[in-house]
């Protein structure tokens, strides 16, 4: 930290800490002269770099009191190295020889003080002096300069000079409280008090004022520079008397802000031998004399702040009026007008007499232009001295009522300044409505957007047209959340993020509000454990039509005036009592009569509801010490619900916003129990206790009071409602305040009220100073409706036929006549809970999840389904229920619809950016994570002895939030729903309140049915949750679950022929389908790279892209293709279609669609615009997925068309029965051809697999080429995947992709897609070694990387990095079966070799004749020495890219080898491989394993997850698998024995490097599969 400067010129103190890796943070060198130190470098990253304080070029003066200026240099190096670690230095350091050097420090938004270093370039010419002299922003370190900027501005040089003066006529005085920036303002404050010389008593020839040191009493002389390093002095000489006379012009220059030099009019009343500003330089020093009233102007600067003003008090009055006028409004965000800051009306009025110092100062701040610079209040904490600076009171929108004479803080609510019932002034409502509007977009982060200016346009619009406007209810709950952060009389805010905002606005009958306020009172009720909940009805429009709940709070107790002046239950409701006793009300007359609800809506006189009794939880007080306490038959309620405030919000008063927090005990204790204007049992207490109540000295009171209090907090607790006592409160309060003044700058407090009303000065708000001011939104109070309530019979309007008949009271039994039953105050609470289903998907599985859980919600909610990327994260916060559906895509990534969302979730968590965590490692560690490993923020009851806990913890961001999440994934990768599991637990670490585990569903086995079980279980817990409970008919939202809005039924879809119409082109059709920039390319060639003699097939294939900018890629991207199906299947499926149209007529997809009108519903076929238009070929050649085994929901639509009851049972089976449909399912593994031979009695209508099939999907690969190697072109690298199901016994089935690719001939198109993978590239600096490892086809995206570092040595110089020169060596651990089969690229990387780009290579051989097998990590710890030289000791990178099985292996490895050769232990060497992954040095390109079943297994077990997990460990399974699969037998060529190849699909991984997925399998064949 910087300290004080130091008064030489161009020095400044600097205070650091000495780290213990880098020290002081600079190195030093010897100078030639003294001082012999001189800061020489700066360490990266070090103390002295952060500080911003230290430049190169520093020479070092002093180290802490030591002076260095006359010590040898070796000295002074040895006292900077004995400095102990960890200890503050402070270092008086001179800035670089020809600059000025000074600290400027200034207060932030936070009210935090930031202090920064200014080093100038100084000009040492006369000129520059000058310059300098009269600059806008001298150095502050020269403090005569700074003296003089502050004389050109009319202040005094001193505050302790010039306070007195002659006095001026009350005509002069009023002119000179409101002088203009035209009016003259003191040059010097000796001039003020000098005498008066006659122009004759300076008679010198030509106009020169002679300076004589003889003589000082005619010249006063302030030295403004001293003339320091041999320049000369520059002394401000000002003559002691005042000249009359024309005016005189002297040019000359200034420095503007810009620093260019603008031109200076001096202008002066003067005679005309003297001019206004004379110049003398007399050797080594230079005299400015200054005389008459000068002003000095800059020519483009109308009023330039540090200039000399000419008086001209004529002028002055008429433009103080002016002035006066355009002050009268405060600015903009609560920023006050100085008038407003020094505000003197009554002094400026008054003939008394004044200081004429005085009166120009208070001139000058009256008449100042522009907003006065943002001011602080310092507040101290009295027990620690703490000391913070409140700067939010600057954005008060309306003044508090204290004046300087008198403080109202204790006033209990203040007079409002309009009449009740009086809404806002059109021009006060959008003075509000646009302060709010900037707060709420300012807080979405999208202030002076085009969607802030849309939005404001609207509201303006809207205020002219109606003279109101609406909130949308993300600015509703914003507004309301933030009023209750605003509330200064609150100490239990800290809990204001986890607000939940009920919409009424809609309501238009106090039967509506009464419904609405028992929703509201059982969801804060909660059983017990307390939740906060605002409601909030219809705005005030005209003010005669207000909505208002009558009672102060929603639950109190009826108080009885008695005859002899005593009350029977709570005397503070006697009046209300009485009310409600005139409409008709009759209460039992105990202690404890709860009073009903008296509602108004719209203006109409009241009604009354009585509570139902089930609703209220009242708490039976009992003491844990004394028994009789319990005999006192005192109870309380639980819910503690203010109904009679007013919202202010925007500018709209909102007269009915009932809300609710929980109780701290005094409230009930201390106030309730024991006030003397309550029930006051504060003696009886004591009575019973047998305390001497007979004087007060005995403190009887205060030990009973205690006592209560106790009673109270025992109560509630043991009871399991939630209470908090006063000291956790203070506490929380304390912590509210430090969050505050770190987010906001400052936290409004009312001290009266925030101190608890007992134990005062036990607590810590007792001590901590706090500043009261009011911020907009929020809750005022306002008058008791009885009070102003115009009645019905009072209107006038008795004839009118819109107003409602006469009520008939007895509202008892109309209360329990129509008390409401669950269910109708289910569906007026669902009316409002909204409940958002978000989803990401590769291959529309979690899509068809989450329609199908939006139609389950929507029997109890207002249910929204969306997909991430179109979702809005800014509304987030404000969600009521969010429920997420999701895959994991490869090896922990997010689909790629879901990655915008991902990253905003890790923005929002870590808000400071990259250095308070990495996101790819992040979700790698989340995967590696169970969920019940991760404790949530939040999920500690309040009970027991954890009734605090509601107050001590900090909620997050999404503190409203309640939210519940179900992954897809394939347990066959290692990071199994990773990207659920991450969404999940960042949610809960964000604030959110989980209200259903996490739900997992496999792929592999019973994915579906783990959805419908999670999806029952989440909708019941939000049930719960929002008191919908016993509301629900849960037979029909099991309905729901097998059918969704898609659902084919007979007659809800059908396929019209289009005659004369024509396809449209594939391309264009697949980019609107998946939402992807599909672009043609052409086949070029298609190279085939293993054998003749290889039973297995892996191909080259180069595309042309045709110059498209979409198929722009790095080496490392992936390519996207979409397959098309086989023909034979495709003919095979069009065979067996029930009516269909021929084959190749072109059809379109229409869906039967309901709509509602004003006339009614109506039902009209719509487009289905999930299939284009086309003919029933192309749609299952190109569109459709016909190779995935069913699913359970297709085969129960398929059961309904068979015609034969064995096929019918057998299906209906197959579709409720999971494990009959995992056996099934993984024994046959059927395409849909094989579906219709095993049930041959289907006949199939089209218009069902047109709109029930998955669509087909892309197939990834890594990209094998390099864009500057093949410019224009892309080559994949793919192995050829054929096999038998069922063991080898099975019929034949092909890798969708990979077979018609080989089918392909030189033209064809094949519409592609590009997608990135930024964390699977070359090292961004050259010089690092680089390991690659890629058995099999993981060796594609090794090809563009070892291309790319071709053309780079070829086209670059060689690279160098710090003292590192030369190209990083390439280091290829491949891995094949037999040298002389399918060794690919063999010969690239011999001559690459030979050529230097490529360091080494290695091959290991797993099936070769007469050796062992041998795997590339085998090879890898073989060469451990090199590979731990290079990723250790080089700062390497290691690429891995293969099957998941393979690259954990590889990664095992890699820490053994850690282990080994760098000597780590292995959780220090798997924390080394963690912190690679967050470097980016370890990268992964992963696909999936195969899953290959043993044909000798027949103890099959009936549980789905064991049987994969047996598949996953089979022993024969391929040791170099291709794609995720069962069984992957090829078809044998000879007999020898043979496996598939290893294509692959690589996309983009954000959290886990990068990964391929399988390209082939009998599961999804070539389809990317979610997990």
């Amino acid at each position: 930290m910087p300290g004080n400067t130091d008064p030489q010129p161009n020095t400044i103190r600097v205070k650091l800490i000495k780290q213990k890796h880098g020290g002081l943070g600079f190195l030093v060198k010897q100078r030639t002269s003294k001082p012999y130190v001189v800061v020489a470098d700066l360490v990266s990253g070090g103390i002295a770099e952060e500080s911003g304080l230290v430049q190169v070029g520093d020479v070092i003066l002093r180290i802490n009191d030591i002076n260095l200026t006359e010590m040898s240099y070796e000295s002074a190096v040895e006292i900077l190295k004995a400095v102990p670690t960890d200890a503050p230095v402070v270092l008086l350091l001179r800035g670089p020889e020809g600059y000025s050097t000074h600290l400027e420090t200034t207060f932030q938004e936070n009210g935090m003080p930031k202090t920064i270093r200014v080093t100038k370039p100084v000009d040492n010419t006369f000129v520059g002096r000058i310059k300098r002299t009269f600059a806008t922003t001298p150095s502050p370190l020269t403090s005569p300069v700074r003296s003089f900027r502050k004389l050109c501005n009319g202040d005094e040089a001193s505050p302790k000079v010039g306070r007195k003066g002659s006095s001026k006529s009350k005509v002069e005085k009023e002119k000179g409280c409101s002088m203009e920036e035209g009016s003259l303002e003191e040059i010097d404050s000796k001039l003020r008090d000098a005498i008066t010389q006659t122009a004759t008593d300076q008679h010198v020839p030509n106009g020169e004022v002679p300076r004589s040191k003889t003589t000082p009493d005619r010249f006063d002389e302030t030295i403004l520079d001293t003339g320091a390093h041999g320049s000369p002095k520059i002394i401000l000489s000002s003559p002691k008397f005042q000249t009359n006379g024309p005016d005189s012009v002297v040019k000359m220059n200034k420095m503007n802000s810009e620093g260019a030099v603008s031109e200076i009019k001096v202008r002066a009343i003067s005679s005309p031998a003297r001019k206004s500003i004379e110049i003398f330089q007399d050797n080594d020093e230079i005299t400015v004399v200054v005389k008459g009233d000068v002003k000095i102007q800059s020519d483009n600067d109308n009023a330039p702040g540090n200039c000399v003003h000419n008086k001209t008090p004529q002028k002055s009055e008429q433009k103080s009026d002016k002035r006066k006028n355009s002050l009268t409004s405060p600015d903009k965000n609560g920023h006050t007008s100085e008038e407003e800051v020094v505000k003197k009306p009554e002094r400026r009025k008054s003939a008394t007499m004044t200081s004429p110092n005085m009166s120009r100062r208070n001139d000058r701040r009256a008449s100042s232009a522009t907003p006065s610079p943002k001011k602080y209040t310092k507040l101290k904490n009295l027990i620690d001295d703490k000391t913070t600076m409140d700067i939010l009171h600057q954005k008060h929108i309306e003044p508090v009522p204290c004046t300087p004479e008198r403080c109202m803080g204790s006033i209990m609510a203040e007079a409002s300044k309009r009449p009740p019932g009086v809404p806002r002034p059109r021009e006060e409502l959008l003075l509000h409505a646009k302060d709010f509007i900037d707060q709420y977009y300012t807080s979405i982060k999208r202030s002076n957007t085009a969607s802030h200016q849309k939005r404001w346009a609207e509201v303006v619009a809207s205020v002219e047209k109606s003279g109101t406007y609406d909130l949308t209810f993300a600015e509703l709950t914003f507004g309301a959340k933030t009023a209750w952060r605003n509330a200064p009389r609150c100490i239990g805010r800290i809990q204001w993020s986890k607000l939940q905002v009920f919409d009424a606005r809609h309501i238009t009958t106090a039967r509506g509000m009464f419904e609405a306020l028992c929703n509201h009172i059982k969801y804060g009720t909660n059983k017990g454990n307390i939740r906060s909940a605002i409601t909030i009805f219809p705005h005030r429009t005209d003010g005669r039509h207000d909505f208002k709940v009558w009672n102060f709070q929603l639950i109190r107790y009826a108080g009885y005036r008695q005859a002899d002046g005593s009350f029977i239950g709570d005397p503070a409701n006697v009046e209300f009592t009485e009310v409600c006793e005139k409409l008709g009300w009759k209460g039992k007359g105990s202690n404890f009569d709860v009073l009903p609800l008296v509602l108004s809506a719209g203006g109409h006189d009241p009604e009354v509801f009585e509570i139902p009794p089930e609703l209220i939880l009242e708490v039976q007080m009992k003491h844990p010490k004394y028994p009789w306490f319990a005999e006192l038959g005192l109870r309380w309620y639980g819910l503690p619900a203010v109904s009679a405030i007013l919202f202010d919000c925007g500018g709209l008063e909102f007269t009915a916003a009932p809300f609710n927090g929980w109780y701290m005990g005094t409230e009930i204790g201390a106030r309730d129990f024991c006030d003397v204007s309550r029930y006051n049992i504060t003696e009886q207490v004591a009575v019973k206790m047998g305390l001497d109540v007979r004087k007060s000295s005995s403190l009887w009171r205060d030990r009973a009071l205690v006592e209560v209090n106790v009673a109270v907090l025992h109560s509630f607790q043991s009871s399991g409602v939630t209470i908090t006592d006063h000291h956790a409160a203070s506490e929380s309060f304390i912590k509210h305040l430090e969050n505050e003044q770190r987010l906001r700058g400052g936290c409004p407090a009312d001290w009266v009220w925030v101190v608890p009303p007992m134990s005062g000065s036990m607590t810590q708000v007792f001590h901590q100073e706090m500043l009261l001011y009011k911020l907009k939104p929020s809750y005022e109070y306002q008058e008791d409706p009885w009070k102003s309530h115009i009645w019905k019979k009072d209107r006038g309007d008795k004839a009118k036929s819109l107003d409602r008949p006469k009520r008939k009271f007895g509202f008892r039994e109309l209360a329990r006549a129509v008390k409401f039953s669950a269910k109708l105050m289910g569906k007026a609470l669902a009316r409002r809970v909204k409940c958002i289903i978000l989803y990401a998907t590769e291959t529309g599985k979690s899509e068809r999840f989450a329609r199908t859980l939006c139609e389950i919600f929507k029997h109890g909610f207002d249910a929204k389904v969306l997909c991430m990327e179109e979702y809005d994260i800014i509304d987030l916060e404000h969600e009521a229920l969010v429920l997420i559906v999701t895959s994991t895509f490869g090896n922990g990534d997010p689909p790629e619809n879901g990655e915008a969302f991902a990253k905003s979730l890790f923005e929002m968590k870590h808000p400071e950016g990259s250095n308070n965590g990495d996101l790819k490692s992040s979700m790698y560690r989340m995967s590696s994570s169970s969920d019940k490993d991760i404790r949530p923020s939040n999920d500690n009851a309040l009970n027991g002895d954890n009734d605090d806990d509601n107050l001590k913890m900090e909620t997050g961001p999404l503190g409203n939030i309640r939210f519940s999440v179900f992954g897809l994934g394939s347990r066959a990768y290692p990071s199994f729903c990773a990207f659920g599991h991450y969404v999940d637990t960042v949610l809960r670490e964000l604030g959110g309140e989980k209200i259903y585990d996490i739900g997992e569903g496999d792929e592999l086995c019973g994915q579906e049915e783990s959805f419908r079980n999670w999806a029952q279980g989440v909708f019941k817990a939000a049930c719960d949750t929002f008191c919908l409970g016993d509301d629900i008919n849960m037979s029909e939202v099991q309905g729901a679950l097998s059918s969704a809005d898609n659902t084919w039924t007979p007659g809800k879809f059908r396929i019209t022929p289009m005659d004369h119409e024509k396809e449209q082109d594939i391309c264009e059709a697949l980019a609107k389908l998946h939402s992807k920039a599909v672009m043609p390319c052409k086949v070029i060639e298609r190279t085939q790279l293993q054998t003749p003699e290889s039973p297995r097939q892996t191909i080259l294939v180069r595309l042309d892209t045709q110059g498209a900018i979409e198929m722009l890629y790095h080496p490392g991207d992936h390519i996207g293709i979409y397959p098309a199906n086989s023909p034979e299947l495709v003919e095979a499926i069009l065979a067996r279609l029930h009516n269909a149209p021929p084959p190749d007529q072109v059809v379109k997809t229409e869906i039967l669609q309901e709509k509602a009108t004003p006339l009614g519903s109506v039902k009209n076929w719509m487009k289905f615009e999930k299939m284009p238009q086309c003919s029933l070929r192309t749609a299952f050649m190109r569109y459709l997925d016909v190779t995935t085994p069913p699913s359970q929901a297709l085969l129960k639509l398929l059961a309904t068309q068979a015609t034969r009851d064995e096929d019918k049972e057998r299906l209906e089976l197959l579709s409720s029965e999971s494990h009959a449909y995992e056996d099934w399912k993984y024994d046959n593994m059927p395409t849909l051809v094989e579906v219709l031979d095993e049930f041959p009695s289907l006949k199939v209508p089209p218009s069902l697999l047109m709109t029930q099939l998955p669509l087909l999907q892309q197939r990834y690969y890594s990209i094998s080429s390099s864009p500057y190697s093949y410019p224009g072109e892309v080559h994949a690298t793919i192995a050829v995947v054929k096999y038998r199901t069922q063991g080898g016994a099975g019929p034949v089935h092909e890798g969708v992709c990979s077979c018609w690719l080989n089918r392909c001939d030189t033209g064809e198109v094949v519409p592609c897609v590009i997608r990135a993978a930024p964390n699977f590239r070359l090292p961004e600096d050259s010089t690092l070694p680089m390991v690659m490892v890629g058995p099999g086809t993981g060796i594609a995206p090794f090809r563009s990387f070892w291309q790319q570092r071709k053309v780079d040595r070829d086209m670059h110089p060689v690279p160098t990095h710090g003292e590192k020169r030369g190209w990083g060596g390439m280091y290829m651990y491949f891995g094949c079966r037999m040298s002389t089969e399918d060794n690919i690229y063999e010969q690239e990387l011999k001559l690459l070799k030979e050529e230097g780009v490529m360091s080494n290579y290695y091959v290991a051989l797993s099936r070769e004749p007469g050796k062992s097998k041998v795997y590339v990590q085998d090879i890898l710890h073989t060469n451990a020495k090199d590979v731990c030289h290079a990723i250790m000791k080089c700062g390497g990178h290691f690429y891995v890219c293969g099957d998941v099985s393979m690259a954990d292996d590889v990664t095992r490895t890699l820490e053994r080898i850690l282990c080994e050769e760098g000597g780590l232990t292995p959780d220090t060497a798997r924390a080394f491989v963690l912190k690679l992954r967050d470097a980016n040095r370890f990268h992964e390109d992963i696909f999936g394993v195969s899953i290959q079943k043993s044909s000798e297994v027949t103890d099959r077990s009936r549980d789905p997850s064991k049987r994969a997990l047996k598949y996953i460990n089979s022993t024969d399974k391929p040791a170099k698998p291709d794609a995720v699969k069962e069984v992957a037998t090829p078809i044998p060529a000879s007999d020898r024995k043979a496996l598939p190849g290893k294509p692959k699909v690589p996309t983009k991984n954000i959290f886990m490097k990068q990964r391929i997925e399988p390209e082939g399998g009998v599961d999804r064949p070539e389809v990317p599969t979610e997990h």
